[in-house]
């Protein structure tokens, strides 16, 4: 098969390899996209960050069946299925409560193991999320980031009637803010400096903004949420920065949710975090039933419109260079999609 392996920093190449061999609870996935993301790019640019070269990287990914697991367990051969890529140890203390991205021995697809930079890819068959009908598989690919987006909102609790501010309107963004509207916030503020995404942001009925320095994105905030500030911020550009603003926009008694793994150390202001009790927390790895399983359900649902997030698609042969182009800051890229089969 074909796949596009990683090796350290700008050094992807394509090459062939042999289709994966599994295990009797695994299914060999036919990928038809993956998607590319900013941790892929992080990795690209500076790593190992996580991830551990060389690795086929694409965490993403959405295929269909091609060898159902031995075990008989999963969906059968020809189902197109989102692919599940936390895998924890299964034993320790956070595996037995349900909480495998917390364990010490984590396995994540496309960064420990082969991932879905491929055309063929293995996916644990009992965590294979089947597709409902009718959903695009295009935007099956976006499943895994919705995932993200569903495991934040759902730290932050009830959002009904609150006030929101989204620091970041990237895809994890668009989609955090989509999701906060669809569950009953009543003021929702996505904070981007980029002009095309704030358009891209007002395309999905969601209210953009923006200022050119902190003082005045705080006044902003102020007036556009007079009562009482933000309830709740989301952090979800992943600089030290944003995470620094996410914190200080956050009302008296706030929740801030930090999404966002900035390369860099973050100073933050932890007397403002004291004295004004606020409540900081961090969100992570998604559960392939609580939050991939949900996900896709909002995504075949409508309550999350993504294919205004999509703005490129390439071919696996051209993985090089659709690193380099998310590298460029020039190129608008939002969600670049891999196409994997064609």
């Amino acid at each position: 098969m074909k796949c596009a392996r990683w090796y350290g920093p700008r050094a992807v190449r394509v090459e062939d390899a042999p289709v994966p061999t599994a295990h009797d609870d695994e299914a060999i996935v036919r990928v038809l996209w993956t998607g590319l993301c900013g941790s892929d790019l992080e990795e690209y640019l500076h790593g190992p960050v996580v991830a551990t070269p060389p690795v086929v990287l694409g965490h993403e990914i959405v295929g269909r069946v091609e060898v159902p697991a031995r075990d008989g367990t999963g969906p059968a051969a020809g189902t197109p299925v989102v692919v599940d890529v936390v895998t924890g140890c299964g034993r320790c203390y956070w595996c037995q409560r349900h909480a495998e991205g917390l364990c010490a021995e984590l396995v994540v697809t496309g960064q420990h193991v082969d991932g879905g930079l491929a055309e063929y890819v293995l996916g644990r068959a009992n965590r294979l999320i089947a597709l409902p009908d009718g959903l695009d598989v295009r935007h099956a690919a976006l499943a895994e980031p919705a995932a993200v987006a569903v495991r934040a909102v759902r730290r932050l609790g009830s959002v009904l009637g609150t006030s929101a501010v989204v620091v970041g309107g990237g895809t994890v963004g668009l989609l955090v803010a989509q999701l906060l509207t669809h569950s009953g916030a009543a003021d929702v503020i996505v904070l981007e400096p980029s002009g095309w995404r704030r358009e891209i942001a007002r395309t999905l009925a969601l209210h953009p903004a923006w200022a050119p320095d902190q003082d005045s994105r705080r006044t902003l905030v102020a007036r556009s949420l007079p009562d009482r500030g933000a309830d709740l911020t989301v952090e979800c550009a992943g600089t030290a920065q944003s995470a620094r603003e996410s914190i200080l926009l956050a009302r008296r008694g706030g929740t801030v949710v930090l999404l966002g793994v900035p390369i860099e150390d973050v100073a933050v202001d932890i007397r403002d975090i004291v004295l004004a009790e606020k409540h900081v927390q961090g969100s992570a790895a998604h559960m392939w039933d609580d939050d991939v399983r949900t996900a896709v359900r909002y995504l075949a649902s409508g309550a999350l419109r993504v294919a205004p997030l999509i703005t490129h698609e390439v071919r696996l042969q051209d993985a090089p260079a659709a690193f380099d182009r998310l590298a460029d800051g020039t190129q608008h890229v939002l969600k670049m999609l891999v196409n994997c089969w064609d």
